[in-house]
């Protein structure tokens, strides 16, 4: 098996929603429910900093995608985290996850909290303890 980085996974393609997602994914299949990065607005995957990422990912998969309409993913810029969210959302069946850990920073963050909303089976939820 191959093992990849953040600066050396190859970028790929997934269609969804109507649009051409660019993501990288990469390292640690198998090793627990994989992390999906949320990017902030209108910032590339290239915007996470591999250290980080490369961390992430010598424990689980990591999988870093450019949102609709930025940088090589087609679509229109949404205007709405609902929107926005949607889209990751449809990203993230397109590969396949049937449950992710989301991780986010600034939009990124807000569009995590938008797919791990009550009703949705896609992320895990953690209950705050008083």
């Amino acid at each position: 098996m191959t093992t990849h980085t953040h600066q050396t996974a190859p970028i790929r393609f997934v269609e969804a929603n109507g649009i051409r997602f660019a993501y990288r994914r990469f390292d640690k299949a198998g090793g627990g429910l994989p992390r999906v990065c949320n990017q902030h607005n209108t910032g590339t995957m290239d915007y996470w900093d591999p250290a980080v990422t490369d961390g992430l990912a010598k424990t689980r998969e990591v999988s870093l995608f450019n949102n609709a309409a930025v940088s090589s993913s087609s679509g229109e810029v949404p205007t709405l985290f609902r929107e926005i969210g949607g889209d990751a959302i449809a990203f993230i069946k397109a590969l396949d996850l049937t449950k992710a850990d989301m991780l986010g920073f600034s939009i990124g963050g807000m569009v995590a909290q938008k797919i791990a909303t009550p009703n949705s089976t896609r992320s895990r939820r953690h209950k705050s303890r008083r």
